[in-house]
């Protein structure tokens, strides 16, 4: 009887090690991880979209098969899509102002998180025409990849015509 109990505590000794160790982040720790996230958020994400400063913003995006974006929707589902999607537009810009309306961030895990924001934004072109102010909604999954928050996957949105400000 020793050979088959030491093979099943062998066999639940490997079950235990493979399995992934989950800890809870305490709130402190889930607080101090949504502020690294709004930190890049607010330093260098939105201030690169709004200064149509296109590869910087895009570098914040991983290049992985899971990198998607969804856009009134429309779904990209790689980077270079990303890329081919919204630089025509970033070409014909100047600058975009973003004014918050509402934000949340939520800490998934030590290395996830999701943002969601809610504003109103006004884009000037290269012409130096305005556009009107417009709603819109946007959602970005963050996940840390060699110690820098990158995000994976985003929605943006904006509302129609009879939703507008």
């Amino acid at each position: 009887m020793r050979m088959p109990i030491a093979a099943i505590a062998a066999a639940a000794v490997v079950l235990l090690a493979c399995q992934t160790m989950t800890t809870q982040l305490t709130d402190a720790q889930k607080a101090v991880i949504a502020a690294e996230v709004d930190s890049i958020c607010d330093r260098v994400w939105y201030p690169a979209w709004e200064a149509i400063e296109f590869d910087r913003a895009l570098s914040l995006i991983v290049d992985e098969p899971e990198t998607a974006w969804v856009y009134d929707g429309r779904g990209i589902y790689t980077r270079a899509g990303i890329d081919e999607a919204f630089r025509p537009g970033a070409a014909l810009a100047q600058s975009q102002n973003f004014n918050w309306i509402n934000s949340r961030t939520v800490v998934l895990a030590r290395d996830v998180a999701y943002t969601i924001r809610e504003g109103t934004y006004v884009a000037t072109d290269t012409a130096g025409n305005v556009t009107p102010q417009t709603l819109f909604a946007e959602t970005t999954v963050w996940v840390k990849r060699n110690g820098e928050w990158k995000v994976l996957q985003g929605h943006g949105s904006v509302p129609g015509p009879d939703e507008s400000p």
